[in-house]
């Protein structure tokens, strides 16, 4: 079973249940958890619940996650579970699912993202995922993973809004009004940078797309976008890069979290996906600002 299997398993409610569970010690009897996690309220002297499958659908992607364990009679923290605020959360769950095996279930969350990558390399634009609908995303997305999850299928269209959700979550997607978000990994980028160290540092451009692509997997050449690229049978430019790092290094650029350099001698320089309307076309190094988070 995967996170996206309990769709409304959200990552505020997840993290909810993760504090909560702390905040007892690290583990509840099995009667105590659920009148916790589902009190409900009155209403005319009646009890009035959430439905069981709502209730437990954050329990069911926090195991599916691995941060809780559980059988009849209690509930448990995860053995090590550090806890933090909503950031460190979302640095947790980055790294536990940027970790997970091929084939695992949770690998599609960022499979997926990884084939969105590969596949706006190869036609060039990111523009694609606004003209199909969730049912055609899911089916193109499901055709260009493997393995299988409960239903039979790692993608459908109930788990792309779930997908998003955590996406969102873990700062590789940006929320549109009136429109679906746009997959941006701008803010993990800088996230990444700040927890590699890099903070504050200049760097040529082939250090700092190692640094990326082995903290960011599924943007250009880290594993999981070169596993996608051959799934779906491209070969990725040696020279430049695809829409969606180049979007996200073109918006960091233009926050000042890092500042894009050309020098004067520009052989061997990095070049980003087209993009008229913007004045950056190519790199030779990069500088970091001292802090890069928001």
């Amino acid at each position: 079973m995967s996170v996206l299997s309990r769709p409304q398993g959200t990552p505020d409610r997840v993290w909810s249940l993760v504090a909560g569970l702390t905040a007892l010690g690290g583990e509840a009897d099995r009667e105590t958890f659920d009148r916790l996690l589902n009190p409900g309220f009155q209403r005319d002297g009646v009890l009035v619940q959430a439905s069981p499958k709502l209730a437990g659908d954050g329990p069911g992607a926090a195991t599916a996650l691995g941060l809780v364990e559980s059988d009849r009679r209690e509930v448990r923290s995860a053995e090590g579970m550090p806890i933090g605020d909503m950031s460190d959360f979302a640095d947790l769950i980055h790294d536990r699912l940027c970790g997970v095996a091929v084939g695992d279930t949770n690998a599609v969350v960022l499979d997926a993202y990884a084939w969105v990558g590969a596949e706006s390399d190869r036609v060039g634009g990111l523009g694609w995922i606004y003209d199909v609908g969730r049912e055609e995303f899911a089916d193109l997305a499901n055709a260009a993973l493997i393995g299988e999850d409960d239903d039979g299928r790692m993608m459908n269209s109930t788990k792309v809004p779930a997908w998003r959700r955590w996406l969102r979550f873990m700062g590789l997607g940006q929320p549109m009004p009136e429109t679906l978000d746009y997959p941006s990994p701008a803010t993990r980028i800088a996230i990444e940078l700040r927890r590699s160290g890099s903070s504050g540092t200049t760097l040529d451009s082939a250090s700092f797309l190692r640094i990326v692509a082995a903290r960011c997997p599924y943007l250009d050449g880290g594993r999981l976008f070169t596993q996608a690229c051959r799934r779906i049978g491209h070969t990725p430019s040696e020279t430049r890069l695809s829409p969606l790092l180049s979007g996200a290094l073109r918006d960091l650029h233009d926050e000042r979290s890092i500042t894009l350099h050309l020098a004067g001698d520009s052989t061997g320089a990095v070049l980003l996906a087209a993009e008229p309307t913007h004045p950056i076309g190519s790199f030779t190094s990069v500088e970091i600002a001292a802090e890069t988070a928001s």
